[in-house]
């Protein structure tokens, strides 16, 4: 698992589009509630798995959470369709 600073570089690398803090940001990805921001939650979520190789997104979401993220709407989000296949064997597996 990435540090937390580590995570926050990684976020500011994704979080280009968003008024959001990278600190919300960080929050959501531990699991803890985000109230202003919840809403975001899905779109955080597409956007690690789109912008980092598996082996990153292993790093930056702890291990017993990928299952919450790898859900059905988060990879029907994913682009292009052959990584939406990727990712519905890998949520399978989980």
């Amino acid at each position: 698992m990435y540090s937390d600073e580590e995570l926050l570089k990684r976020l500011k690398k994704i979080n280009w589009d968003t008024p959001i803090p990278e600190a919300e940001l960080l929050k959501m990805l531990k699991g803890e509630p985000s109230q202003d921001f919840e809403a975001y939650r899905k779109s955080l979520y597409i956007k690690i798995v789109n912008g980092f190789s598996w082996h990153q997104v292993r790093k930056m979401i702890a291990e017993d959470k990928l299952p919450n993220v790898l859900t059905d709407e988060v990879i029907q989000g994913l682009f292009p369709r052959n990584l939406r296949e990727k990712y519905r064997y890998v949520q399978s597996l989980l």
